[in-house]
C-alpha cells in the first residue's frame, strides 16, 4: 500500500470527509477538537467539504456545528456531496443565527393523514428545527442524478416482498411506509442516528412518487440479515442499479447505476474548479471505495473495513474515536502537503 511519502511533491487544496465512522465519533457527533482544527484550516484558505450517504438535511447539524465563515476568497459556500454521490450542493447560512458550541433543535415526525408526535426529547431535530429545512441554511443545487422511476418501483416492490421498509429520499424529506413494529423501531433508530424526520405514509409511497424521482432508496433491515438482504437486492437489481451494503450494517442502499461517491466528488471538484488530484478523502465504509480511489490522496480510517483499506493510499493511525482523520490531516499540514489560498 502506498504511503503519503509517495505523494510528497503534491500539495492538496481540499479535503472531503465521510461522516459516520470517519469525521464523526461513535456518538455520531463531531468533536470540539475537530471543529477547532477545521475552522483554522478554513481560515487559512483550505477547502473543507463533506461527502456522505446522508441526505442534505441530515448534514445540517454538522455544518452548523462547524459554523465556517463565508464568503472567503477560496470559497463562497460550504461544498457538499449527499446521498452517496447522487446530489451536490452549496450550503449558505447566516453564522450570526448559530452558536459555535452547540445545537438546539427539536424532533417530530409527520404522518400522511395521521398525527404522530412520538419524539425523543434528547434528539430535538425536527422539520421546524432543522436549519436546512426552515431556510436558515439555503442551498444551491450543483448536480443531481436521481434513481429512475422504473427502478424505484421495482426496488419498493422487492423490499416489500422480503418484509423490509424503504426510505424514499426526495428534496429534504424521507418517506417510509411502516407495516411491522420493527419497521418503526428501524426508522426511529435511523432518525436518531442522522437527526432527520420521517413522513410516515400509508399509500405505498404514492405521494412520494408523485413528487418525483428519489435521490436514493434505502432499505432498512435487521442487522442479522444484512448480508442476505444485500445479496437479494444485488442479485435482482445489480445490473441496473448501484447497490451498497450500509454502514452501520442495518440497511442497503439503491442508487442510480452511474452514482457513487467517487463520481460525486469528481462533479463537485469540477464545479469548484479544482482537480480531484488536489483533494484528500477520508472514509471507512464500502460506499467510500470509489471516493478513496479517485482522490489525489485516499485515506482509509483505522476502523475501516478491510475492503476499503485495500484501495487506500494510506490508513490513519487512529480510529474515529480519537479523531483519526483530523490527526492525519494535521500530520499532512506539518509535512507541508497542504496548499493554502490567499484569504
Amino acid at each position: 500500500m502506498p504511503t503519503t511519502s509517495s505523494n510528497s511533491n503534491m500539495k492538496y487544496r481540499m479535503v472531503a470527509f465521510d461522516l459516520d465512522g470517519t469525521l464523526l465519533g461513535p456518538d455520531h457527533q463531531i468533536s470540539d477538537y475537530s471543529v477547532k482544527y477545521l475552522r483554522s484550516l478554513h481560515n487559512k484558505g483550505f477547502l473543507i467539504s463533506i461527502a456522505t450517504g446522508r441526505s442534505a438535511a441530515a448534514t445540517a447539524q454538522v455544518i452548523r456545528r462547524l459554523n465556517l465563515e463565508f464568503p472567503k476568497s477560496h470559497s463562497h459556500a460550504f461544498p457538499l456531496v449527499t446521498t452517496n454521490g447522487a446530489r451536490g450542493i452549496h450550503v449558505f447560512h447566516d453564522r450570526t443565527t448559530f452558536h459555535n458550541d452547540g445545537i438546539s433543535s427539536s424532533n417530530s415526525s409527520t404522518v400522511c393523514d395521521e398525527d404522530d408526535n412520538d419524539g425523543e426529547e434528547e434528539k430535538k431535530q425536527a422539520v421546524d428545527g432543522n436549519p436546512m429545512v426552515d431556510g436558515r441554511m439555503r442551498i444551491t443545487e450543483l448536480f443531481h442524478l436521481p434513481v429512475p422511476m422504473d427502478l424505484t418501483v421495482k426496488t419498493l416492490n422487492l423490499a416489500k416482498s422480503i418484509g423490509c421498509v424503504t426510505n424514499y429520499y426526495i428534496d429534504h424529506d424521507i418517506y417510509a411506509h411502516v407495516v411491522e413494529n420493527w419497521h418503526m423501531d428501524a426508522t426511529k433508530n435511523y432518525s436518531h442516528l442522522t437527526g432527520v424526520d420521517y413522513i410516515y405514509c400509508q399509500d405505498d409511497y404514492k405521494q412520494a412518487m408523485d413528487r418525483g424521482r428519489p435521490s436514493k432508496l434505502l432499505v432498512l433491515c435487521q442487522p442479522k440479515s444484512i448480508d442476505e438482504i444485500y445479496k437479494k437486492l444485488e442479485d435482482s437489481l445489480g445490473h441496473e442499479a448501484k447497490v451498497i451494503r450500509g454502514s452501520p450494517p442495518f440497511f442497503v442502499e439503491v442508487l442510480n447505476k452511474h452514482v457513487n461517491k467517487g463520481t460525486g466528488l469528481e462533479l463537485l471538484c469540477e464545479k469548484l474548479g479544482i482537480g480531484i488530484h488536489e483533494c484528500i478523502s477520508f472514509g471507512d465504509g464500502d460506499n467510500d471505495i470509489e471516493f478513496i480511489q479517485k482522490s489525489g490522496l485516499g485515506v482509509a480510517m483505522k476502523n475501516a473495513r478491510d475492503a476499503v483499506k485495500e484501495h487506500a493510499d494510506a490508513v490513519t493511525e487512529h480510529t474515529n474515536v480519537d479523531d483519526g482523520a483530523i490527526r492525519m490531516l494535521q500530520r499532512l499540514e506539518s509535512e507541508g502537503m497542504l496548499h493554502f489560498s490567499s484569504v
